[in-house]
């Protein structure tokens, strides 16, 4: 599939100029379950269907073992998300680790912040100058270099833990590779 592809979730959305504009932006929309009651420019409902109003009319994904949003990604080659923020704590942490299990590069959109997935290839990303930004590990990360930023890695290996929080660009591109593991990178943004 070409194109811009979003996913929206059942949670709180970022403001509604920005729902709109991705909306806009997208060629393919996916609304996870209950997400296809609240708004209709979807072109799929993809979930279990245990939040959606008349579920019967929906293709019910009975695979119990992946969340909706780990559903959504494993099929299609996602580039942001929306509306996994609030609601239940385990939902927003799993929106996280749905990133590494399922190795996607989507972004997620938070309300004035956005995360993604550090894979194997690297990343290089263009900030503002001073834009918060933070990486986080979510386990061992082998051999972690980050560039461009205040506080910066040269080749070191880092876990699970605070290190990594409470960054700044310095450069209007941040580089950060690594040679192994689950790292996440995350910055302070309001637009897309």
């Amino acid at each position: 599939m070409s194109g811009f592809t979003l996913v929206v979730g059942n949670g709180n959305w970022p403001s509604e100029k920005l729902i709109e504009t991705l909306i806009e932006k997208s060629n393919f929309i996916i609304a996870l379950d209950g997400a296809a009651d609240r708004f209709t420019q979807w072109d799929i409902v993809v979930g279990d269907m245990d939040s959606v109003k008349n579920p019967e009319l929906y293709n019910r994904d009975k695979n119990y073992d992946n969340s909706d949003l780990a559903k959504a990604l494993n099929k299609y080659d996602v580039d942001a998300v929306v509306g996994v923020e609030g609601g239940r704590l385990d939902h927003r942490l799993a929106a996280f680790t749905t990133l590494f299990e399922t190795k996607s590069d989507a972004i997620l959109y938070f309300e004035k912040w956005r995360a993604c997935r550090v894979g194997i290839e690297g990343l290089e990303i263009e900030l503002e100058k001073n834009t918060k930004c933070a990486i986080f590990a979510f386990g061992k990360v082998a051999k972690v270099t980050l560039s461009g930023t205040k506080y910066e890695l040269s080749g070191e290996d880092i876990h699970t833990g605070s290190r990594g929080l409470g960054n700044l660009s310095m450069e209007s591109t941040i580089s950060v590779s690594h040679n192994g593991g689950d790292l996440l990178f995350i910055w302070e943004a309001d637009g897309l």
